[in-house]
């Protein structure tokens, strides 16, 4: 396997590290330029996807917007991501892995990063997004469902993470995005931890992790390389099984409380999945 990253001992330490505890994590890497992360490759890229692959909005945001609901600027697409520089914009292109050269980078992120997280085998659906952002941009407080590693390349910027006060708390957003909630939370990260990246910096971020980001004074190119796991498939289904359990005018536990409570849930929910998908094939 040829070494895109270039992970130091401390680094691979430090994934391995977020695996066992689940706690965000910093590494280095030595993506800090490469010919598809310019804004020029990029922008080319953003006009070729599908049109949902796009988002993008305002950059000067609150640290809350709990609706996600955010003003756009009036700009052709190529337009706008060539003047980030200066018209205040934020932009993420999402599933970069429909184009196949950039499928291939990020199948070169995570072969280094992944097994180290999740274990070996353990790590499917990969996905890839790029954040492109004006000075000063803010993404406000959310969550995520997926691993994640934050790869900076291009400009500064400080994540905060946040720490839940209890397995509840954690578990109730949760169950909220996974039963089709916004990402976005309703309040600020709660006991927040500055995590300030430079070009050739990078974070972990675990799902479910709360976090926001703010932009540094100058245009940031940030790529974004998630994965599922086993693991998180099964907390999701037990998720979701709380979720009918609560609409029930039951009180489920959270996840990881009751292990044996855990794999019954997620045993009758994959056994659900697996009736309706075979109810839509026929």
């Amino acid at each position: 396997m040829t070494s895109l990253l270039h992970l130091d001992e401390q680094s691979v330490h430090a994934l391995r590290t977020a695996g066992e505890t689940g706690e965000p994590q910093e590494v280095t890497h030595a993506l800090r330029s490469h010919d598809l992360l310019t804004l020029e490759a990029l922008a080319d890229l953003a006009v070729s996807l599908p049109a949902e692959s796009i988002e993008h909005n305002v950059g000067a945001l609150p640290d809350v917007v709990a609706d996600g609901r955010a003003p756009t600027l009036d700009l052709e697409l190529r337009e706008m991501i060539l003047g980030l520089e200066t018209n205040g914009a934020w932009c993420v292109v999402k599933n970069v892995e429909q184009d196949p050269r950039y499928s291939a980078l990020l199948d070169s992120c995570l072969d280094e990063i992944e097994d180290l997280v999740s274990g070996p085998g353990q790590a499917y659906h990969r996905e890839g997004f790029v954040f492109l952002s004006a000075p000063g941009s803010m993404t406000p407080s959310h969550i995520d469902p997926e691993h994640n590693v934050l790869l900076q390349v291009q400009g500064t910027k400080t994540m905060v993470t946040g720490r839940w006060a209890t397995p509840d708390a954690r578990a109730g957003e949760a169950e909220r995005l996974v039963g089709g909630g916004h990402r976005n939370l309703g309040h600020d990260v709660q006991d927040p931890v500055e995590h300030h990246l430079q070009p050739g910096d990078g974070i972990y971020v675990p799902p479910y992790t709360q976090h926001k980001v703010v932009n540094g004074p100058a245009l940031s190119i940030s790529l974004s390389v998630t994965w599922r796991s086993h693991a998180l498939a099964d907390e999701a289904r037990v998720l979701r099984a709380n979720s009918y359990l609560r609409r029930a005018g039951l009180s489920p536990s959270a996840p990881g409380t009751r292990p044996g409570a855990d794999r019954a849930k997620a045993t009758a929910v994959s056994a659900a999945e697996k009736a309706k998908a075979a109810v839509r094939r026929r």
